[in-house]
């Protein structure tokens, strides 16, 4: 992939490297997308930003001078226009880190992220690692939608290998978007 993305709240959370480690290659442009810069001064991702390109992706009001202070650092900071929930516009900004050459994009963490990706229909593949563990609050989002229960018809896998990880499976394949 050319670059791998998170939403903010996976960085504040989780406070990830999107590296790649125990191998030799190149590690993808990282992106995150964080409509109103709270992206903490001290992430790892801001302090390693001159080693590996960093995009955050922002609203058009997000403030000027925490752009310049993360512009100091080496992130590259790209503004998007607003959905209409006031977030990323997610197509408009995938247009825009397509032309910095982002064309594969994996996007890694995060319901409100995947769900608005996957409510716009553009995503082409789905990548899951489940884990014998469950986690999170009684009425979580779908992150198909971003929303609570729905009666659309649901986003499908068109076909499901499944492989075993270790203790965790993995399943993937391409997606089939129900009719609008």
């Amino acid at each position: 992939m050319d670059a791998v993305a998170v939403g903010i709240g996976t960085v504040v959370a989780d406070d990830p490297r999107l590296t790649v480690r125990e191998i030799q290659a190149p590690s993808p442009v990282r992106v995150v997308f964080d409509t109103k810069l709270r992206i903490p001064s001290g992430a790892r991702l801001v302090a390693t930003a001159r080693e590996t390109p960093t995009l955050i992706v922002t609203s058009l009001e997000a403030s000027p001078a925490v752009e310049q202070a993360l512009s100091d650092q080496g992130v590259e900071i790209v503004r998007a226009p607003p959905s209409a929930e006031g977030r990323i516009d997610v197509t408009a900004a995938l247009r825009l880190l397509a032309q910095r050459g982002v064309v594969s994009l994996m996007v890694e963490g995060g319901a409100e992220l995947a769900g608005s990706v996957l409510a716009a229909r553009l995503a082409d593949e789905m990548h899951v690692f489940v884990s014998p563990i469950l986690l999170g609050p009684r009425g979580r989002r779908e992150p198909s939608t971003g929303r609570g229960r729905t009666r659309r018809p649901r986003l499908r896998a068109s076909s499901i290998p499944l492989e075993r990880c270790g203790k965790d499976a993995y399943v993937f394949g391409p997606l089939a978007f129900p009719p609008k």
